[in-house]
């Protein structure tokens, strides 16, 4: 297997920004796929499965995040987690 690293810059367009149930979504969208996956806005880096360090990250509506993948599935990972930043998960 290949380890790929894949960057993508998401916005979040939810109104009530990255809240406890899109950070919960993205905790476990990130365990189910093989790919490590980092997220770093200007404040904060957060481990993708980390809630606590997800909900720390200060990202309200209209915040950019830069989502990080390593691994052999790292655009599929990427693909499976934009929703969770638009409130349509």
């Amino acid at each position: 297997m290949s380890e790929q690293k894949i960057t993508r810059t998401v916005v979040v367009t939810d109104p009530a920004g990255l809240h406890a149930r899109p950070a919960v979504g993205i905790a476990e969208c990130v365990r189910k796929h093989q790919s490590r996956v980092v997220l770093k806005n200007e404040y904060n880096v957060a481990e993708g499965t980390d809630v606590l360090q997800l909900m720390s990250m200060v990202a309200a509506c209209g915040s950019s995040i830069e989502l990080e993948a390593t691994g052999p599935d790292a655009a599929e990972t990427l693909d499976a987690l934009e929703p969770y930043f638009t409130g349509h998960w």
